[in-house]
């Protein structure tokens, strides 16, 4: 049960940049991802150097109010999404609190945005990069980990058109994860997350302060293989503004619960694993789904 429990280790804290499947904040997107913390986010792996590939398909089938009602505006989506992410993890002793590692998320995109009355938007390419510092402990049963990553608007950006690789502000997050072993075949993890992000100079729009919590349970049976239960709530905390004044009905805050199935193997050198989360709640964002396919390696 060892291995599967490093299994899980080596699929934890995907923190790239992927474009969210919403209309609240500007022009639809996040500088930080939601859904992808499905394998053990509190559980730093031992020290070393990893590569994980990370692969996402969400679709949007319709632009919902903050009633939760479809909008009118005949909205769909299309995102692909295909990642890099170097971590590194220091030497256990580096420092007494914890163990430290370092990370750099590199992501490429395209999406399709196609709405009632407008031709349709497509961009791919390149995505904003995001890095930071983490730090992990250990308590037995009881795992967490303590991140502050820094997404940078690298990605190219064009204020007339809708769909984007990059978002051309700064996004600042900081995290709490956790993973406990209530039996050795059996994890419950989850994540929260709160997200400022700075204003857009080229609109004059700031997008509100975001929050994620992230949720998942897994059992792990023979050979290297689990099979669980992932999801996520993403809302707002603050109104999107622009030119200083609150935008939309309700700040245009967004809210949306998300649940779905997930399953994969590993070892403790390499694995890979499916998620795939359908939307329960959606206000001011898009009726969405999510499929991931993750891989790891150890070096």
């Amino acid at each position: 049960m060892r291995s599967c429990r490093a299994c899980g280790a080596l699929s934890v804290a995907l923190l790239w940049c992927l474009p969210a499947a919403s209309y609240a904040t500007e022009n639809g997107g996040s500088v930080v991802p939601v859904g992808v913390q499905s394998m053990l986010p509190g559980l730093l792996m031992p020290a070393g150097n990893y590569l994980y590939n990370y692969n996402a398909w969400v679709n949007g089938f319709s632009a919902r109010d903050e009633h939760g009602n479809d909008n009118g505006m005949g909205m769909t989506m299309a995102t692909q999404a295909h990642a890099f992410r170097l971590l590194h993890v220091a030497d256990p002793g580096l420092i007494e609190a914890g163990n430290l590692a370092f990370e750099a998320n590199f992501v490429y995109t395209r999406t399709s945005l196609d709405m009632d009355y407008m031709d349709k938007s497509t961009s791919s390419g390149l995505s904003d990069i995001t890095f930071g510092p983490s730090l992990g402990r250990h308590f037995g049963a009881y795992n967490d980990i303590f991140a502050l990553l820094v997404t940078a608007p690298t990605g190219e950006y064009d204020k007339n058109r809708l769909a984007n690789n990059g978002r051309n502000y700064w996004g600042i997050q900081a995290s709490w994860a956790w993973t406990w072993y209530p039996r050795r075949d059996v994890d419950i993890s989850g994540l929260a997350k709160i997200v400022y992000n700075t204003r857009n100079e080229d609109t004059d729009y700031q997008s509100g302060i975001e929050t994620n919590l992230e949720y998942s349970a897994n059992y792990y049976f023979a050979q290297g293989f689990f099979v669980g239960v992932s999801g996520f709530w993403h809302s707002q905390i603050s109104d999107d503004k622009q030119h200083n004044r609150s935008v939309g009905a309700n700040g245009n805050r967004i809210n949306e619960l998300t649940l779905g199935p997930q399953l994969g193997w590993g070892t403790p050198r390499y694995g890979a694993y499916f998620s795939w989360k359908r939307s329960l709640l959606s206000e001011n964002t898009m009726d969405i789904s999510q499929l991931w396919l993750n891989t790891f390696i150890a070096f």
